[in-house]
């Protein structure tokens, strides 16, 4: 199959060339035939890790090598069989890693696609919100603010548009971009759109872009490691210096006992073997990994999957209300003009003749290509009628300017519309017959409804004698002509007052933070249950915010829930606020300014839907569908994979007591009880029941219904280790007993081996049950704990059933002691009542 590299090159206009502006894109089927000619439009991707490489990283293991060292002794003694047996164990064991971490890597793969950056573009006159990757030559892309360029494009319009393009010339300041100019109509896929919009036709993608050619590619910067990563890693060293030192003592002693230090070597390499924590880093990676996906599943992506981590400590949820609380389709709910009122009936039909001018101005202050839900409600409703004239600037929202600008020159005659919120834009209108306190007070009347309303205006300069400013389409700052009222409905997510009431269950609290009116975020705020019906509304406005010293904004904080009128820059503020009095902070945002907020708190959360790509790069999450009850999910996912993590990490620190003390039973005057081999069998259960058992764990009952932890909760206290080892220890218990049965009723040292493996084995089940909960962990929601319960019934069958597999695993040949049977009898009927158990939450 040809690869992209094979295939040829799409042409690239030159600088000069003139695209067609056809408003309606390419077609669906065009794009298609397109993406299949040129390739999915990406970066030449980093080096994959093949089973080959997988494989080398797999061979410096510590367990692979103590095994190859194991391997090499029995060779080296003669005994090829036993050597044979041991190359076979370290086949299986590398299979077995090496599949672990190509899955791994599969997810993460999967996980970075659903990550790349996201494009608007126009296909059939739709407007589409679509993967980067899917981009093709020829696309119609509409550029906004915040947009991370994903090809080289060229402008056809152009309004206030500045780009970074620092990653490709190190240039730090943004550039103006110019449509009509031929030298800075080109956009560079990889620079930041940091202000304005336009519209652009792809002319190269993937490596035929000029960060392409370069051989750029926007590499992912590890993140650092987190706390809980951290002492997870002091835990490795400490065992491992513990296991080195153990392993010294015992291979000495062993030797000078008997006299041979090639059998004190193999007493030593056995219990390294034993003892070597291995398995502490699988259970970190494939739980995370495997976190993430599940996750991802219910349409969260995870940026960075350690901060899954975090998520169970979250104390407060800051959240928006359109679009997540609310399902951001906006309708046209009514109309004033300042008399009269108007409710728009269903259907696409004409407004009446007083709202003909609202409505049209409305739609000038509106992007042709309107992602935004609010300006296509005003465009749909409007109708279609011809502009009026051409589009020369476009102003954005400013902080402080909550309100949107269009600038049409029409012959010698400058056209302003401006729509946005009601008292900024009523305190820029000093003509028109108009008067602003009854708007006002409708505004307010209809916020309280729970809708979200803008006032449009208008005002004409000719351009002839006109200011420098107001020439070059700039707003003029009073003079306008209001000309009424526009309402919206958003309706309520149905799911949304069930998920506050989970967050108030499991102690979290939510503070919705919105730029909509006081009482528009009062209304929704009693509709979803975050604020009682009877309860009185305490709402702070981002002027009251300024108003406030440090000192009384943080006491302030404590007991708000509702911001209203807010900037990024206040989102900021609130998130210090919150940090600095001790709480967890998770925050959703979606514009180029919330990066700041997004980076500070403690889970930054990214809308994936509506959101920008400085948004996405500065989140750790993001909500694919922007749901709110999606980030009520990563909570209880949070508090999931830490407490499976606590219940992985007790388990292998309690099942490796009984193999370290049948590792140093030889010490004790009694016989070599586990070989290196065993060692193997032995980790043959214990690496699926720590990577896969525990991670396949569902949330605990009741686990959304107790207080966060602390952000301070150590993975793995001191009291949690203790118990573990206590748990360890008294699953030695019953191995020590056997042994001093039989070696009281002469059984030989192979049958002594077996009885020391047989009560290993059923431990290590008991112990495994017990720390997935006992009696009170639901067996039959956890399919991974039953294969794990199958597949060592089966071999416990095995080894007593079958002598030659005895003799191969250094088992007697002869017919096994009723004990022994007794004692395998009783691993298997623990296998057949924990499989066929009824789980109990």
């Amino acid at each position: 199959m040809p690869t992209s590299a094979d295939r040829p090159a799409a042409p690239t206009p030159g600088p000069d060339a003139a695209f067609p502006d056809d408003a309606s894109g390419l077609s669906e089927a065009e794009a298609r035939a397109r993406l299949a000619r040129d390739g999915p439009n990406r970066l030449p991707a980093p080096r994959r890790r093949t089973v080959a490489t997988a494989t080398l990283a797999v061979l410096r293991q510590p367990m692979v090598l103590l095994l190859l060292a194991c391997t090499a002794l029995y060779a080296a003694l003669g005994n090829a069989f036993d050597g044979a047996v041991l190359a076979v164990s370290v086949v299986v064991v590398a299979a077995i890693s090496v599949s672990q971490e190509l899955r791994t890597q599969r997810v993460l793969e999967a996980l970075r696609d659903l990550s790349s950056p996201r494009s608007t573009v126009v296909r059939d006159g739709v407007v589409r919100r679509i993967p980067s990757l899917e981009l093709v030559v020829g696309d119609r892309l509409v550029v906004q603010e915040g947009d991370r360029m994903a090809c080289d494009a060229e402008l056809l319009r152009a309004h206030g548009l500045r780009a970074d393009e620092s990653l490709l010339t190190g240039e730090s300041l943004p550039v103006d971009k110019d449509s009509a100019d031929a030298a800075s109509r080109r956009l560079h896929a990889g620079t930041l759109v940091v202000q304005g919009d336009g519209i652009a036709v792809v002319c190269a993608t993937g490596a035929r872009t000029a960060l392409g050619r370069i051989g750029g590619s926007l590499a992912s910067i590890e993140p650092p490691a987190s706390r809980l990563q951290a002492e997870l890693q002091r835990l490795v060293r400490l065992v491992a210096t513990a296991a080195l030192v153990t392993c010294l003592f015992a291979a000495t002693v062993f030797a000078w006992r008997e006299g041979s230090w090639i059998a004190g070597l193999l007493v030593g390499l056995t219990l390294a073997m034993a003892i070597v924590p291995e398995e502490f880093a699988v259970v970190w990676t494939v739980m995370l990994a495997l976190g993430a996906r599940r996750l991802a599943r219910a349409q969260v992506l995870t940026r960075q999957p350690q901060a899954i981590e975090a998520l169970g400590a979250a104390t407060v949820l800051c959240v928006d209300k359109t679009g997540t609380l609310t399902h951001n389709r906006m309708a046209l709910a009514a109309a004033h003009d300042g008399r009269t009122a108007w409710v728009p009936p269903p259907g696409d039909g004409p407004p009446p003749a007083p709202f003909e001018a609202l409505l049209a101005t409305a739609a000038a202050a509106c992007p042709p290509e309107a992602p935004d839900p609010m300006d296509r409600a005003i465009l749909q409703r409007a109708g279609t009628r011809p502009p009026p004239g051409a589009l020369l600037r476009r102003e954005g929202v400013q902080p402080g300017h909550p309100f949107v600008s269009q600038c049409w020159l029409n012959g010698d005659v400058l056209h302003f519309a401006l729509k946005g919120a009601p008292e900024a834009v009523l305190a820029r209108c000093t003509g028109g017959a108009v008067a602003p306190e009854p708007l006002l007070a409708q505004a307010r009347a209809w916020g309280a409804e729970g809708w979200r309303v803008i006032a449009v205006a208008r005002v004409s300069h000719p351009r002839d004698g006109a200011d420098a400013a107001t020439a070059a389409g700039q707003a003029p700052a009073q003079g306008w002509e209001c000309l009424g009222l526009l309402a919206f409905a958003d309706p309520l997510r149905e799911e949304v007052p069930a998920a506050l009431q989970a967050c108030r269950e499991a102690g979290v609290r939510v503070v919705m933070i919105t730029g909509d009116a006081p009482a528009t975020a009062v209304a929704i705020a009693r509709a979803a249950g975050l604020l009682a019906p009877d309860a009185a509304a305490e709402v702070l406005t981002g002027a009251e915010i300024d108003a406030l010293s440090e000192a009384l904004f943080e006491r302030q904080v404590r007991r708000t829930a509702i911001y209203a009128r807010v900037t990024p820059a206040h989102k900021l503020r609130i998130v210090q606020a919150l940090q600095r009095g001790g709480d967890v902070v998770a925050m959703t945002g979606d514009g180029v300014n919330d990066g700041p907020a997004l980076r500070a708190a403690n889970i930054g959360v990214a809308m994936g839907a509506r959101g920008t790509d400085v948004a996405r790069e500065a989140a750790t999450l993001v909500l694919m569908d922007d749901r709110f009850a999606s980030l009520v999910q990563a909570v209880a996912a949070g508090r999931r994979i830490f407490a499976n993590l606590q219940h992985a990490l007790g388990y292998l620190f309690a099942v490796h007591v009984p193999i370290v003390g049948a590792s140093l039973w030889p010490l004790f005057g009694g016989p070599v009880l586990l070989l290196p081999v065993h060692v193997v069998l032995l980790e043959l259960i214990i690496d699926p029941a720590c990577s896969l058992v525990f991670e396949s764990e569902p949330l605990a009952a009741g686990a959304m219904r107790t207080p966060p932890r602390p952000a301070a909760t150590r993975l793995f206290p001191p009291g949690q280790a203790l118990r573990a080892l206590t748990a360890g220890g008294l699953a030695l218990v019953p191995l020590a007993a056997v042994q001093f049965v039989g070696h009281a009723a002469g059984w030989s040292a192979e049958t002594l081996r077996m009885a020391a493996m047989a009560s290993i084995v059923l431990g290590n089940l008991l112990l495994l049950w017990w720390f997935r909960g006992g009696w009170r962990a639901p067996t039959a929601g956890n399919r991974r704990f039953l294969q794990v319960l199958l597949a060592v019934g089966a071999g416990t069958l095995a080894v007593a059933l079958l002598p030659p597999l005895r003799t191969a695993l250094g088992f007697p040949a002869a017919p096994v002691p009723v004990p022994v049977l007794l004692l395998m009898g009783a691993a298997v009927a623990a296998l057949a009542a924990l499989a066929w158990r009824r789980g109990r939450a």
